[in-house]
């Protein structure tokens, strides 16, 4: 494996040279190869990191024409230092870091395994059992990963008093974590998804009107609340979910395991399951679920309240009243710098029941906890800054301004957000990651997406643009939700007691069911013209008769 990898780098590092002797980089087709560096590699050695790194480092060897000692040197001077000198950038990583300090210490304090315990009782059916795995990913909407390890071993005694295979907690854990995470207005992943969005229509705007030119009155944070009717994957594949609890009806694998508990730790060892013997949990803590559902309420009312407030001191008085004027007053509020505050205040609070809270200070130091979440999101926010210097050397490179012009006339708009959906789901699923498949594919697609299509009059974007930047995101999430290699698939898998391969294998179906919906009567529809909420409706309808009349009786 290791000689594979020196080959396919050195032909790659040959190709470069190659291309970077053949003459200009900027504004041609070989302005495209740093991306497709970073694809290529990514797929082939399913390793984010270095493949963004040297999709950077190949775009400043064509910027300097091959010369590899300024090459390396611009690589950090003009490329990866600047962009961490934004405030936005900068407010981004801080959030991150902070987001997981907080969710540490929520997840210390033990509050949500007392609210589960407290909603579950001594329930032992499948059912409602299954419906407090579902309800507890909706409650840990905040991150992906702590949603994973909380629900996961906090419900895992539950589900085996209910005869729940430990496959199917693996499953609804799994699809409660990161498709939910991804589209909440409060998590880790916000602040990431708001800095690729500003990204991207910086990149069109440049390509378009020219550099600094401010094209659409419409904030990132606007921008990402329209996505959300069409993160058609989230929603179908949650619908899924609560459709096999509901009915008790699953598909393939998946009814072999709940049919006969296959997916204890002993029958995946070919061995007799052994019989459950859990105790049901004791009597929760009221005094845990005030004292994490204070800092988390905290944090909501923060956020939004900090929104709205710093927003509308800048509205002038011809603004509107009512729900009109809500919407424009977070459009023109400094996200960055509301979400940063807003968590540093939460987490004071959240440390402050931490030390309230705990039995034995002595090991609950407030901030050894609080450093310990910060430290678990170290490589996440490495993916941000690969994907920083990234987008540095691609907008140096004027990429978007070729795609843009290669793509007009010869590219049917409405097959857009299908197209760009798959290969976001493929690439994730290869690379097991939702952050890299977004730090690649937003800068390019959005440009795109707006060249095929333009602005709407009121110069703000169009449906289709809108439906692409929902497809890029959804379709990451596909494989942060079910590839083999994903940090979430393995952690679930973990936390419910169940081999990852034979929880990839039971959840497989569910999520290509999803899929297939999501590009049949999601993209597929609305690239059409047709309104998000009516393929909504007609995707809810196609999971329903699925699961109904295919998946079977378990």
């Amino acid at each position: 494996m290791n000689r594979s990898r020196a080959t396919i780098s050195a032909v790659v590092l040959a190709l470069t040279f190659a291309i970077a002797l053949a003459g200009q980089a900027e504004g041609t087709w070989a302005s495209i190869w740093p991306s497709v560096i970073a694809v290529f590699l990514a797929f082939v050695t399913r390793e984010i990191y270095s493949s963004l790194f040297a999709g950077a480092l190949a775009g400043v060897i064509l910027l300097r024409d091959g010369n590899v000692v300024s090459a390396f040197i611009d690589l950090f001077a003009r490329h990866m230092i600047p962009p961490l000198t934004s405030r936005w950038n900068v407010c981004a990583l801080t959030f991150s870091l902070m987001m997981g300090g907080f969710v540490a210490v929520l997840n210390r304090i033990g509050g949500m395994q007392a609210i589960a315990a407290r909603l579950l009782g001594a329930g032992d059916s499948r059912r409602r059992a299954g419906m407090g795995v579902f309800g507890m990913g909706w409650l840990v909407f905040f991150d992906g990963l702590a949603n994973c390890m909380l629900a996961g071993k906090t419900m895992r005694p539950v589900t085996d008093r209910a005869g729940m295979s430990r496959a199917k907690l693996a499953f609804i854990v799994d699809s409660t974590a990161s498709p939910i995470a991804a589209f909440a207005l409060i998590s880790t992943w916000i602040a990431f998804e708001l800095t690729l969005i500003q990204s991207g229509f910086s990149a069109y705007g440049e390509s378009q009107f020219g550099p600094g030119v401010n094209f659409t009155h419409l904030s990132s944070y606007e921008i990402l609340i329209r996505t959300l009717p069409y993160r058609f994957y989230n929603y179908f594949l949650l619908f899924i979910v609560f459709l096999t609890i509901w009915l008790r009806r699953d598909l393939g694998p998946m009814r072999a395991a709940e049919t006969g508990v296959k997916s204890s730790p002993s029958a995946i060892n070919n061995e007799q399951p052994e019989p459950v013997t859990q105790p049901a949990p004791s009597h929760p803590s009221n005094g845990a679920i005030w004292f994490t559902l204070i800092p988390l309420g905290l944090l909501i009312l923060s956020v939004f309240g900090g929104l709205y407030l710093d927003g509308a001191s800048k509205l002038t008085s011809d603004a509107g009243s009512g729900i009109q004027r809500i919407i424009q007053a977070f459009g023109k509020a400094d996200a960055d710098i509301v979400f940063v505050t807003a968590t540093a205040f939460a987490s004071l609070a959240a440390m402050a029941a931490l030390v309230v809270s705990s039995q034995t200070p002595e090991k609950d130091k407030p901030m050894t906890v609080y450093l310990e979440g910060m430290k678990e999101m170290f490589l996440p926010v490495l993916i941000l800054v690969f994907a920083f210097t990234l987008g540095s050397v691609i907008k140096e490179l004027k990429t978007a301004v070729w795609l843009v012009g290669a793509m007009q006339g010869s590219f049917p708009a409405a097959a857009l957000p299908a197209t760009v959906f798959l290969l976001a789901a493929i690439m994730s699923f290869s690379v097991g990651t939702s952050w890299g498949t977004m730090g690649i594919l937003m800068p390019l697609c959005i440009p795109i997406a707006g060249a095929l299509t333009g602005l709407e009059a009121d110069g703000t974007p169009g449906a289709i643009v809108i439906s692409t930047i929902g497809a890029v995101l959804a379709g990451a999430v596909f494989g942060d939700h079910c590839s083999p290699i994903s940090d979430t698939t393995i952690v679930s898998a973990f936390a419910s007691g169940c081999d990852v391969i034979e929880h990839v294998r039971t959840q497989i179906p569910y999520a290509l069911l999803a899929a297939g919906i999501a590009v049949a009567l999601g993209y597929g529809v609305t690239g059409a013209g047709v309104n998000p909420f009516v393929a909504l409706i007609l995707g809810g309808i196609a999971c329903w008769a699925a699961i109904r009349f295919w998946a079977k009786p378990s």
